[in-house]
């Protein structure tokens, strides 16, 4: 089965797989739009799984995902696990700043692992590859610690 492929439910109704895109679909037809509330039950239904349960969350993630492109972030934080809401837009800086600490903090952990990797027990291929990586982190963490305006220097 392919990615979008449609499928019939046991109700007769044409699905578009995965569940998420169908999900999506139907929240484009009811309108998307910044403080627009969509219920926890409708996500269970067209995910066919509990708001506990992974696969709800692998679909939220990829439906998350897929708002991003359009400037919308959707969260159920705050409304009791039982509604989720197209944050406004002032809101999305926020949510910009987490990304960009959890990509700071990824970025520094790897760079302090490959710093405190004993080299000598590397071969020569694995060696140079992991020093080359580690170079290539190491600028990155620079720049992401710039404050933006010099950033922006460097980067013309």
């Amino acid at each position: 089965m392919t990615d979008t492929e449609n499928q019939t439910d046991s109700s007769g109704e044409v699905v578009r797989l995965p569940l998420w895109k169908n999900a999506l679909d139907k929240m484009r037809e009811t309108g998307i739009g910044y403080g627009v509330v969509f219920d926890a039950k409708f996500f269970e239904e067209e995910l066919r799984s509990k708001r506990d349960e992974m696969n709800f969350g692998l679909g939220m993630s990829a439906i998350r995902r897929e708002l991003e492109k359009d400037g919308y972030y959707i969260t159920g934080r705050g409304q009791k696990g039982n509604q989720f809401v197209i944050v406004p837009p002032e809101s999305n800086a926020n949510v910009m700043g987490s990304y960009a600490r959890q990509a700071l903090d990824a970025l520094s952990r790897g760079f302090i692992l490959g710093t405190n990797t004993r080299l000598d027990t590397l071969e020569k291929r694995d060696r140079d590859r992991h020093e080359s990586l580690l170079a290539k982190m190491a600028t990155r963490l620079a720049l992401m610690k710039l404050p933006v305006g010099e950033a922006r220097k460097l980067l013309k």
